[in-house]
């Protein structure tokens, strides 16, 4: 069996695919991964073949964005990205045809290509998917005088009249599905996942070896270890530490802060003793010797605390990190949230303390973990693959 992977550019969406990768090699599935030559080391790891494609910038955003809302200009990002992927995409399937084409939601590029070439397609799910009850696009306006949008509708025309497949209106990007998904969420976790049946695979967290680990030892002194990271998007925020570090500077932990590429730890004044910067950490690696992750509460790190039973706390800065923020309230696995705005010492110092000091959160993630557990990882995500493409 062959199959090909298409991925969004973005290296959170890559590394929640690679382990289910990993297994479909080891299963003896033939893959081609188009991914850009940065995560090359990545790639390579999971014994797929790696097709090279651009690195894919947001440029298509163009004069638009700081003009417009981020929600009017989206679409037409995601549209520029596929127009920046589509070439290299279909040279390599054309001359590798894949018995099915596996696809990142938001890789419009994948979706064409395998309307193009009569391919089947399954749909990787590493966010919320769209349900008949629930839709994180619904709530969105629709800006029928953008600029932006007004353009991706053309973009959008140009692309179905080459490539054939519905029109990618902002409904049909945000909101399609395929005849085949695969979730790195679990049911518990989607919201309405009750309602989804058959279609869809909900194979919770995917978890693996990366580049990187055995890079990073957890201290020797035996005491809890607080993680935090802000992602890698809006990690530029030094007077955060310069309020964290006084709160945590007295607590009986480690500290361990994933700090970004662009602070410099001699930006952030006197570090406490029981505080360790780092620029990137091997997250995996950390959390399974995390006590408590203070998280910006992007999806993906949050199925990976989940997996290793990490109670959180959240400061969530895009649209989709304040759901996510408040789904861990409703599940119980989070001991508050703040938004960017609202964190002073003071907040910090509560939330936190109500982390480490209130056991119910770790118990409340403890049982999702056992969840995830159950729900199959990897190697069933990668079974399920194998079992529609064989019924096709």
């Amino acid at each position: 069996m062959k199959a090909a992977y298409i991925p969004v550019g973005s290296g959170g969406h890559i590394l929640s695919s690679l382990p289910m990768i990993t297994e479909l090699v080891k299963k003896g599935v033939e893959v081609d991964y188009y991914a850009p030559e940065s995560q090359r080391a990545q790639v390579e790891m999971t014994g797929a073949r790696l097709r090279v494609f651009p690195e894919v910038q947001e440029r298509y955003s163009g004069p638009y964005m700081g003009k417009e809302e981020f929600l009017a200009v989206i679409p037409l990002v995601f549209l520029g990205m596929a127009k920046e992927a589509i070439d290299a995409i279909m040279e390599g399937l054309q001359e590798n045809r894949p018995d099915v084409i596996i696809a990142d939601e938001m890789a419009l590029a994948g979706r064409l290509a395998a309307s193009k070439l009569g391919i089947p397609m399954i749909m990787m799910f590493t966010s919320y998917a769209p349900g008949k009850d629930f839709s994180i696009f619904r709530t969105w306006p629709e800006f029928p005088d953008s600029p932006a949008r007004k353009a991706a509708l053309k973009m959008a025309e140009e692309f179905q009249k080459e490539y054939g497949g519905p029109l990618l209106t902002p409904s049909e990007i945000f909101e399609a599905t395929a005849d085949f998904n695969i979730s790195t969420l679990t049911r518990e976790f989607q919201p309405g996942g009750e309602s989804f049946g058959d279609r869809f695979f909900f194979a919770g967290a995917q978890i693996a070896p990366r580049a990187g680990d055995g890079s990073w030892q957890p201290p020797k002194n035996g005491k809890p270890l607080l993680y935090t990271s802000l992602g890698s998007l809006f990690n530029n925020w030094p007077e955060f530490y310069k309020m964290l570090f006084p709160v945590v500077k007295d607590l009986d932990v480690n500290v361990l802060c994933s700090i970004g590429k662009t602070i410099k730890p001699e930006d952030l004044g006197e570090i406490p003793d029981n505080v360790t910067t780092m620029a990137f950490t091997p997250q995996l690696e950390v959390l399974r010797h995390t006590s408590f992750f203070l998280t910006h509460a992007g999806v993906g790190s949050v199925m990976e605390a989940l997996y290793n039973g990490v109670p959180m706390m959240c400061i969530p800065q895009m649209d989709e990190q304040i759901f996510t923020a408040h789904r861990m309230e409703e599940l119980g696995i989070t001991s508050g949230v703040l938004l960017k705005e609202q964190v002073t010492e003071e907040s910090l110092r509560k939330v936190l303390t109500e982390l480490i000091e209130n056991p119910v959160y770790g118990e409340k993630a403890r049982a999702m973990a056992e969840e995830m557990h159950r729900s199959g990882g990897c190697d069933k995500a990668a079974q399920a693959v194998i079992d529609y493409v064989n019924k096709l």
